[in-house]
């Protein structure tokens, strides 16, 4: 395409998203005004002005605001890179290193949290864009993150999906001075400008910008960037033995050589989804090209608020919090200036006087806020007007339209950190269940938030691998990249970026995780603990834990050593005590065997002896064999037979 189609393309392009948007633009603007505090329209101040009334704003709208953004500022989470299950876990935590380090190096969390709080919050969308500068490091470049709000930008507006994946083109406009366009192009096409002088803002474009008013961008160039996606044909190489396929991009000739000689290969033809880039300074076509960063993708991540992409009406179907809260505010304002109005006619609610009746009429007006009435007719002298009294109802419509801005967005005194009833107490864990409840309303604009911070991470993953060399992943990281950081598909089927512990590095991040997991039970030994804590002078604590330790292993010693000792005792102990029952045991023996052959001779006596003395005898006798056995055996001896 020559210049004039391309310029042709972004001037329809244009013209067709601004006829759509300008509706919401306008509200979008409006829900800005509101916000800042600007919410009387000109008629409504005019009207005050005639009564010589104040306009006076009772802001309830940012309270809300910033209730919510703060709710989300305070917890906040880190972007990290967890594996799929079966994927390289060592490639996947060098990712979540990089990914960390990249978004607090750029303050990617901050310029995040900005967009949710302007766009989804306040206006209804903003765009995060991604993008790499050389201005410090010419060869690999830097990422760096940015803001887009939303009256800088127009987007296709048949696009419905939140990631923008059918969005088919992207209008944007900065106001630059010179030397920040020659560091945003190529160098190459960097002197085309230098001929090109400010013309002004005003051309009619992007009416709702910052400084499309203002005098002070008249001194700035307009940079107009023109993003479209496009279409290519793609040629697929695939092997289905091994479930293999990657891109070709080699010439027809060297395929058909390959294919010839590897019958099992099969070619796919295809379509390849890319995004070009037109750059346009004070309407001159300055540079025409693919994406600059090798993403293929828009560089944009939008963060969105309410959103019914099925809705015909663009000033409806996409918009902040704060749009809900704009008539009740206008209300409140109104009541309120109306009440504080009765309470100051209390004071002088004007007079009514015969003309040339006083000596100094502009008296008359200096008495407060009432009115002066003049009469013709035969009044002798002027009359005070009776105030009104105020009417009881008037203070309960107010507080109800109080309590209307906070519970149609979806607010309520819990997120306020306030109970229900001030004699309540509980507990801080239920209070923080009951806080998360009540935002449960607004959880589609938090789920859209996390699926923005998801999609900067899936860019950021491919920005890393198409621009930072092996030598800057060293450097960052302190170690070598593996062998599949640069794989092109890692980011797409071994990883994804999730939601951690937010720290400023990866280490505080390792150490949290460490102490959730020792507070689960798991069995992590201190020593681990201390090591990872990101805390001044660990070298000292780390000594004082070294030497507490080798004392409790001397200690350890000790005790086994007296373990030892105390087994050896009970063991020779059991040795003695069995061999003095042995020794024992064999005496008894001794004795029994004594005692047997003792009986044997007595019986052998017996025998010889004649009746006469047997019968003097017996009584011995008798009495021997009721006396038990002195080897401990209590049988009766054996009587003996009489011949």
């Amino acid at each position: 395409m020559n210049e004039n189609d391309i310029k042709k393309d972004f001037t329809q392009a244009y013209e067709r998203a601004h006829a759509y948007w300008a509706p919401f633009l306008s509200e979008a603007n409006t829900d800005l005004s509101v916000m800042l505090g600007d919410q009387w329209d000109a008629s409504a101040k005019r009207y005050l002005e005639k009564q010589r009334r104040s306009a006076l704003v009772f802001n309830k709208v940012r309270r809300v605001v910033k209730l919510i953004e703060g709710y989300q500022r305070k917890n906040r989470l880190a972007l990290k890179v967890d594996p799929v299950e079966g994927s390289d876990q060592a490639t996947a935590s060098q990712l979540s290193a990089l990914c960390q380090w990249q978004m607090q190096s750029c303050n990617a969390y901050h310029v995040m949290s900005d967009a949710f709080s302007a766009g989804a919050l306040k206006t209804g969308v903003n765009l995060v864009n991604l993008f790499v500068d050389y201005s410090r490091d010419p060869l690999n470049g830097d990422i760096k993150i940015k803001r887009a709000p939303h009256n800088r930008f127009l987007l296709d507006p048949a696009f419905s999906e939140r990631d923008l994946s059918d969005c088919n083109y992207i209008c944007r406009r900065e106001l630059l001075t010179k030397d920040a366009v020659r560091s945003i192009l190529p160098a190459g096409k960097r002197h085309l400008i230098d001929n090109i002088s400010p013309r002004g803002v005003a051309d009619g474009k992007y009416e709702y910008g910052a400084l499309a008013r203002n005098p002070a961008g008249d001194n700035l160039l307009r940079y107009d960037e023109f993003w479209t996606r496009t279409h290519k044909p793609l040629t697929i190489l695939m092997d289905p033995a091994a479930g293999l396929s990657l891109p070709w991009k080699g010439d027809a000739q060297t395929l058909e050589r390959l294919l010839s000689a590897h019958p099992g290969l099969k070619i796919f033809e295809t379509m390849r989804r890319s995004v070009e880039l037109a750059v346009f300074v004070e309407d001159q076509l300055i540079h025409q090209g693919p994406e600059p960063g090798g993403l293929e993708d828009f560089p944009f991540v939008p963060v969105l608020g309410f959103f019914e992409p099925e809705y015909d009406q663009a000033s409806w179907k996409l918009q902040g919090i704060v749009r809900c809260m704009r008539d009740p505010q206008t209300e409140v304002n109104k009541r309120r200036s109306k009440m504080l109005d009765i309470i100051d006619s209390q004071i002088s609610t004007g007079w009514k006087a015969r003309e040339n009746s006083v000596v100094n009429p502009e008296a008359l007006y200096q008495s407060g806020q009432g009115q002066v009435v003049w009469m013709k007719g035969d009044m002798d002298q002027a009359q005070r007007m009776l105030p009104p009294d105020i009417p009881a109802g008037l203070m309960q419509l107010s507080e109800i339209l109080d309590k209307d801005i906070m519970e149609i967005p979806g607010a309520n005194s819990e997120l306020f950190g306030m109970a229900e009833s001030d004699h309540m107490q509980i507990a801080g864990i239920l209070a923080k269940m009951r806080q998360a409840a009540g935002l449960t309303i607004l959880q589609d604009i938090f789920d859209n938030y996390r699926l923005a911070k998801k999609l900067v991470g899936q860019k950021l993953i491919k920005l890393i691998q198409a621009n930072y060399t092996p030598q800057k992943v060293s450097r960052i990281l302190g170690q070598p990249p593996t062998r599949e950081f640069f794989t092109g598909d890692f980011g797409k089927y071994d990883a994804i970026p999730v939601e951690g512990v937010l720290s400023d590095s990866q280490r505080q991040m390792y150490f949290a995780q460490l102490v959730s997991l020792k507070q689960m039970g798991a069995p992590i030994p201190w020593k681990a603990v201390l090591d990872a804590a990101p805390i001044e002078d660990k070298g000292r604590l780390q000594a004082m834990l070294a030497e507490e330790e080798k004392a409790r292993a001397s200690q350890a010693q000790g005790q086994s050593a007296l373990m030892r000792l105390q087994k050896d005792l009970a063991r020779a102990k059991m040795r003695s005590d069995l061999a003095g029952a042995a020794q024992k045991q064999t005496q008894a023996m001794k004795n029994l065997a004594a005692e047997t052959g003792e009986r044997v001779r007595t019986a052998r006596e017996i025998a010889q002896m004649d009746r006469g003395a047997l019968r003097q005898a017996m009584p011995v006798i008798r009495k021997m064999q009721k006396e038990p056995n002195h080897a401990g055996d209590h049988r009766q001896a054996a009587q003996p037979v009489l011949p």
